[in-house]
């Protein structure tokens, strides 16, 4: 028999406050220039009554992948919808953030120069920050770091960087926050130069968090970005679900070392501003074939397992805050959704 619960509105004490931005979302960024990205589910594997191809590596990975045209952002319905939020960040990063070339002058024809996966013209920069505008947002960026910027012996540069946010100040929409590279726990897979490490890393995080501070000194410094926690031995994939099995291992097989969070953060000296990780409750559908451990059954959604994860992840990222940014914000800047939505975690 349903029961009526009366609240009293009056006396209540407040527990906290939130950031007004608490719900925001990713684009990524190529999604802005056009690129590869997921494909699109099939009605029936939406529907359930399709499976997905078995993925053993990584060219089953990019199979598992199409080509996409840039977004519209100047779409009214978008635009309408994305207002309705409210007040938000807007993250343009990604994986391919980090091998995108900022094509301003118009020089390349389109083709990316050797080193970089993608071509960012001015056109469609200028499209982000109206749309930025439009909704009322603020913008965080990840900048490039690809072997087309520099080799991992030679340190970052900000040749390509100094382009973005110039652009940005010069169109009146600045760059409000930054982080420097999308999951550099994965280092070369998430597109940094070949036999890059941690210590690279951290040598370049410095570079570009200096370089920010004397050039942008209102523009929020954010990381490290990665996917895991302080703890030495949860790096991305190491997921505790429903098999409770470590994952690890497989995905450094799939896709080469990965670093924990203080193997990043060690020995570095530029301060985050605020502390920002990744957080996946596991693997999809179209990945379950190959981390099988990292892939929750559907009739789990609604678990009590399934739904601690978020909150054991956020947890699990508290000594890494206290440690590298004490008494800072922790922002989850990416998590999955349509579009991938992330949130701020409060103190």
């Amino acid at each position: 028999m349903a029961q009526q619960v009366k609240l009293q509105a009056d006396g209540l004490r407040e527990l906290r406050r939130v950031d007004e931005r608490l719900m925001s979302y990713n684009v990524e960024m190529t999604e802005v220039t056009g690129g590869t990205f997921w494909k699109e589910y099939t009605p029936g594997q939406i529907a359930g009554t399709e499976g997905f191809p078995p993925s053993k590596g990584l060219e089953d990975i990019a199979n598992a992948m199409q080509v996409y045209p840039p977004v519209n952002l100047y779409d009214e319905k978008l635009r309408a919808l994305a207002k309705e939020f409210g007040p938000v960040w807007v993250r343009v990063s990604g994986t391919w953030a980090s091998k995108t070339y900022y094509d301003f002058d118009g020089t390349t024809g389109g083709k990316a120069p050797e080193g970089y996966q993608s071509v960012l013209t001015k056109e469609q920069w200028i499209g982000v920050l109206d749309f930025v505008k439009e909704i009322g947002a603020k913008l965080l960026i990840s900048v490039a770091n690809c072997a087309g910027l520099h080799s991992a012996d030679e340190p970052w540069n900000p040749s390509e960087t100094e382009k973005i946010f110039a652009l940005s100040k010069e169109y009146g929409v600045p760059i409000d926050a930054a982080e420097f590279m999308n999951e550099p726990n994965m280092l070369q897979f998430s597109g940094a130069p070949a036999g890059y490490t941690a210590a690279d890393y951290a040598r370049d995080q410095d570079l570009f968090f200096a370089w920010v501070r004397e050039n942008y000194p209102d523009t929020l410094l954010v990381g490290p970005c990665n996917t895991g926690s302080a703890d030495e031995d949860e790096t991305l994939g190491a997921i505790s679900n429903n098999n409770s099995d470590k994952q690890g291992g497989c995905i450094a097989d799939l896709m080469g070392e990965v670093a924990s969070l203080h193997d990043l953060m060690r020995g570095t000296k530029e301060k985050l501003d605020v502390y920002s990780y990744h957080y996946y409750n596991g693997i999809s559908e179209r990945l379950a074939s190959v981390m099988p451990g990292a892939h929750w059954d559907p009739s789990k959604a609604h678990t009590e397992a399934y739904l601690a994860v978020a909150g054991s992840s956020a947890r699990a990222n508290v000594p890494g805050r206290d440690q590298y940014c004490p008494g800072g914000q922790t922002w989850v800047t990416e998590t999955p959704g349509l579009p991938p939505i992330w949130t701020f975690c409060a103190r």
